[in-house]
This record gives structure tokens, C-alpha cells and sequence, in this order.
């Protein structure tokens, strides 16, 4: 009940909709409730009694009785229709918000189809429940309840047999919803897993296809969509177990009610009238049993949906601001690395980091794959936290710093390009949205995107397609490039951003970006020793520790690990010899 509570509250802005809902729902029903005896009426009154002066003010009963019976199910059904599609937005719209703020953590926890799964099938469940499931409840409730109280008025002993049966109702039905609550819980699992499958499937077909891996991805697709099939079918096996039962409970109450009724008319215990007023309240008080299972299926249903998505809402994001926020008066970028520790869960990364990067400075961190380059410069803008030490910039700890206005200050050219379906202009400016037109194609032009752009059909309002298709690696990386230039950052990050490019489009970016780089503190991850040659201190990392640390010439001069790099890349002696040395 606690999750359809805070469903409820989630409802409150809109409650609104929910009132007129409720109001226009109870008199559809009223006048359901009123029908039968005024049928009733007209059989003992005008029928048998032989009063016509009663035939037309009670058929324009009836009628009346109609027309606002269907006046108000229109209002009622527009009502809850506004109220769940209401509710729709304003979830979609806080989780969506809520996700933004979630840490890298999070993302790397839990599977883009998931999310994606819950975001639309799972927030569909509860939609449905409000716009149709609570509608068939109240009117059920009102039918079995308002029905059995008419009915007591009418014939106790009649309505004592159906006190009988609705606890054996009542039962059935809580044995069935203690069965396929579990069994939707893992139904909605698996269809998670299966929009996961789905949809790295259709974002990697390039790699599958290189690979010609076509049938075994076939295959493993096939095994996923058997287990959501076995499990929906274990569903409907419940449902099947359970349901016909309910039905047929609901409708033995009408032969067995009708055949006492009749015995009781024929006896002169009641009325003809009255027993045609009793069977319209017997269709009242079993139909709610009978529809009582499919009920419990969309509750259970909603149920499952709404505690995964509250699962997520109740995370909370492991990286937020702190009560009380810190930040330099002048930010400079003056950058400090004080015995910094940090592991992914049991993994340790980095071991006792320690680093002093000047304002204005270059820094070139280089390593073998793993040993935590990414991880360094992911720790500036406090995306991970560090497990030991701190992370200062102009002498104030990043934790202490407002997340927005630390992470405006830094400016990223990420390892993995990525590029949103929008066009080559918005991409650029993506983190500057008000930037001027003349900024844009700067930062273009820094970046050496500028030439092929301009050969493109539109231009700088060619859409790149889904994560940056059309283009090149290399001009994607150029794009990027663009991007964090627009962004204007004092501290810049260029993670291998260059690696995609050819040495010579690799040349004329670094020419461009020496003026960018002016007095603007820049850290460089690359692995060619021509991206980082010029950089003021260069870090070569092994197995998450500082190996190595000093510039181009005297790190040369040590023969380490960096000498040895240096030998790999330039094996031609005379290559050595053209200034690589």
C-alpha cells in the first residue's frame, strides 16, 4: 500500500481531475443503482397493477436516468484521462530530471534499456491503472456495496446468501494476488533485460556485422525473448488458474439467487417486481466478482511497475553539492592532486597521486591502457569521488565546490566521442546554448572542422544523425573538439582527442590550439608522444601510480618508461633526429 500511497501523492497537484472523476463517477453509478427499482416499479405498478398514469413519468425516468448516466461517464472518463496522462508527464519529467543528476556510478550500474524499460513500459502500467483501473475499482465497489445494501431492504435472506459467498470471493482472490505479484515482478525484469538486449544490439549492428556475428546474435536474442515469453505464459497460467474460478463464483450466485427468488414469488414472499429489481442488483454484485481477477492483474501489474520506478527516484544521486559550498573568488585553475586514492567498488585505480598543475599550465598524463589516465581528469569535475586524499583547485576542495558551477568552469574532449542527433551548429554549442553564430565557427575553425564543414550541403545546419553517423571519426573528433573550445573553460580536458585524426590534421589542431591553451590550465591523455612533447610537466602513470614526472627533455634523459615510449613510436633513428629528441 505504500507505493500506491505515494502514487496518490504524486496525484495531489492534479487532484483536481481526480474530484471531478470521483463526483461524476458516483452519479453514472447512482443512477445504475436506481434503474432496477424503477423497473421494478413499472412491473408491480403498471404491469400487474394496471396504473398507467405511472407508465410516463417513469420511463421519462429511465431516460433521464440515461442521459446522465452518459453525460457522466464522458466528464468521468475525460477527467481520469487528464488526470493519468497528467501524472504521466509529471513522472516521466521528475525521473528524467532525477537522472540528470545521477553520477557516473549510476550509469555504470544499470543498462540504457533498462532505464529506457522504465521509462515507458513500466510508467504505461501505472497509467493505465489510474485512467482505467481505479475507474473499474470505485464503480465495482459502489455496484457490490450500494447493490448489497439495496438488497437487504429488499430481502435480507437473499442478500445473507451472497454475504456467503463474496468471503470465498475474497479469498480466491488474495491467494492470486500473492501468486502473480512475483511472477510480474520477474516478468518486468526480463523485458528489461530485453530492451538492454535490444538495444545495444541495434546501437552496435556495425560491430556485428564486421564481425559477422549476425546469427549468433540471432541466437542470443532468441534465448532472451524465450525466457520473456516462458515467463509471460507462467503469468497467464495463474491468471488462468485463478480467474475462471472467480467467474465461476460470481456466477453461481445468480442461478442460486434467481432460483430462490422465484420459489419466494411463487410462494407470495416477494413480488415480481421486486425479484426483477433484485436480478438487476444481481448482475451489480456479481460482476465485480467476476471481474475481480482482472483487476488484481492490473493492480499487481501497476504495483510491480511503480516500485521500479521508485527504486530509482529513492537512489539519489551519490554525488551532490554539500550544505554549505565553497568557491574562489577567482578561478584560475590552479590545479592540486594531494595523495589522491581512488578504485571503481574493490578496485583500486590510482594510488597516491600527488600532482601540482600551475594555473595556465599543460600537463600531459600518459600510461598504458588501465593504469587510470581517465580517471585522473574525472576527478576535476568531482564526476567520481576520491576514496583518500583531495582534489584542490585554487585551494579549495572540489567536494566543497557547487557541482554547476565547478563543472562550468571545466571544459571536456571526452575519449568516447559522442555527438547528439541534432545539427553540426547545436552540437558545437551544446554547452554555450546562447552563443553567437561568429563563436561557433571560431571554435570550428580552432578545431579544424571548419573546411569540411563547410563542404557539407547544409552546412552548420547538417544534422549528424544518431551519435554523430555520417561523419568520420576524425571529424567527429573535431566536432568535439569545437565544442569544448565554445565552451570556454578555464580548466580544458583533452582526453585522446586527437586519436582519430591523421599526424598531419593532428599538426595543424595542435597549432590552433597553442593559442586556445593560452593562459587556460589544459590536461592532455594521449598516447602520441607528438600531443604531448610541448606540455610543461608530463605524468606517465604504471598500475595507478606516478612512475614518471617531468618534461620532454628530462624525462628523455632518465631512459624510463617515457624513453622507452618514445622508441616504440620513433623506431627510425632519423626520425629521432627531426626533432622528436
Amino acid at each position: 500500500m505504500n507505493v500506491f500511497k505515494r502514487v496518490a501523492l504524486l496525484c495531489k497537484p492534479h487532484a483536481k481531475y481526480a474530484v471531478i472523476g470521483f463526483v461524476f463517477l458516483i452519479a453514472a453509478n447512482a443512477t445504475r443503482l436506481i434503474a432496477p427499482r424503477i423497473t421494478g416499479w413499472l412491473v408491480d405498478d403498471v404491469i400487474e397493477g394496471g396504473n398507467e398514469s405511472l407508465l410516463i413519468p417513469l420511463c421519462i425516468a429511465l431516460l433521464g436516468l440515461t442521459v446522465l448516466r452518459s453525460v457522466s461517464n464522458y466528464v468521468r472518463g475525460v477527467a481520469f484521462e487528464k488526470l493519468s496522462q497528467n501524472f504521466v508527464f509529471d513522472m516521466r519529467t521528475d525521473l528524467y530530471d532525477h537522472l540528470q543528476e545521477m553520477s557516473y556510478s549510476f550509469y555504470d550500474n544499470n543498462y540504457i534499456g533498462e532505464i529506457m524499460s522504465r521509462m515507458t513500459g513500466d510508467i504505461e502500467g501505472l497509467r493505465n491503472m489510474l485512467a482505467s483501473g481505479v475507474v473499474q475499482l470505485a464503480e465495482n465497489l459502489i455496484w457490490f456495496v450500494g447493490s448489497l445494501i439495496l438488497l437487504f431492504f429488499l430481502s435480507w435472506k437473499l442478500a445473507l446468501l451472497m454475504v456467503v459467498v463474496a468471503p470465498i470471493v475474497a479469498v480466491v482472490a488474495v491467494l492470486f494476488r500473492r501468486k502473480i505479484h512475483p511472477a510480474f515482478r520477474d516478468l518486468r525484469e526480463q523485458n528489461a533485460v530485453l530492451s538492454t538486449k535490444t538495444q545495444e544490439n541495434i546501437s552496435g549492428a556495425r560491430v556485428v556485422k564486421a564481425f559477422a556475428q549476425e546469427e549468433y546474435e540471432k541466437k542470443s536474442f532468441r534465448k532472451e525473448n524465450q525466457e520473456q515469453l516462458r515467463l509471460a505464459l507462467r503469468t497467464t497460467f495463474i491468471w488462468s488458474d485463478y480467474v475462471p474460478v472467480l467467474d465461476f463464483l460470481g456466477n453461481l450466485c445468480t442461478p442460486l439467487l434467481l432460483g430462490v427468488g422465484g420459489v419466494m414469488v411463487v410462494n407470495g414472499v416477494m413480488s415480481l417486481g421486486e425479484l426483477i429489481t433484485f436480478t438487476g442488483y444481481i448482475w451489480m454484485i456479481t460482476g465485480p466478482m467476476r471481474s475481480l481477477g482482472n483487476l488484481m492483474n492490473m493492480f499487481t501489474n501497476a504495483h510491480t511497475s511503480a516500485e521500479k520506478l521508485f527504486y530509482y527516484k529513492d537512489l539519489g544521486a551519490s554525488i551532490k553539492d554539500k550544505p554549505q559550498t565553497r568557491f574562489p573568488e577567482e578561478f584560475k585553475g590552479h590545479v592540486v592532486f594531494d595523495h589522491v586514492d581512488f578504485s571503481y567498488g574493490d578496485q583500486m585505480v590510482l594510488k597516491d597521486i600527488c600532482l601540482d598543475v600551475p594555473a595556465g599550465s599543460t600537463v600531459a598524463v600518459m600510461g598504458e591502457t588501465g593504469s587510470g589516465k581517465t580517471s585522473i581528469v574525472n576527478l576535476l569535475g568531482r564526476f567520481y569521488e576520491c576514496r583518500g586524499g583531495s582534489v584542490s583547485i585554487d585551494g579549495i576542495d572540489v567536494k566543497e565546490m557547487p557541482l554547476r558551477k565547478l563543472r562550468d568552469r571545466v571544459g571536456y574532449v571526452m575519449q568516447e566521442t559522442f555527438l547528439f542527433s541534432e545539427s553540426i551548429e547545436n552540437n558545437i554549442r551544446f554547452g554555450r546554448p546562447e552563443a553567437p553564430m561568429s563563436q561557433v565557427q571560431r571554435a570550428a575553425h580552432a578545431a579544424q572542422a571548419e573546411e569540411f564543414i563547410e563542404e557539407m550541403p547544409l552546412k552548420y545546419d547538417t544534422i549528424v544523425g544518431e551519435r554523430g553517423m555520417g561523419l568520420s571519426g576524425g571529424q567527429k573528433q573535431r566536432i568535439a573538439i569545437a565544442r569544448a573550445i565554445q565552451y570556454d573553460p578555464t580548466i580544458l580536458v583533452l582526453d585522446d582527442s586527437t586519436s582519430a585524426v591523421d599526424m598531419e590534421t593532428e599538426h595543424e589542431i595542435q597549432q590552433q590550439l597553442k593559442d586556445v591553451m593560452k593562459n587556460r590550465t589544459t590536461f592532455i591523455i594521449a598516447h602520441r608522444i607528438s600531443s604531448v612533447k610541448n606540455a610543461d610537466q608530463i605524468v606517465v602513470l604504471k598500475e595507478g601510480r606516478i612512475a614518471e614526472r617531468g618534461n620532454h627533455r628530462s624525462l628523455l634523459a632518465q631512459r624510463g618508461l617515457y624513453y622507452q615510449m618514445v622508441q616504440d613510436q620513433y623506431k627510425d633513428a632519423a626520425s629521432l633526429g627531426k626533432g622528436v629528441l
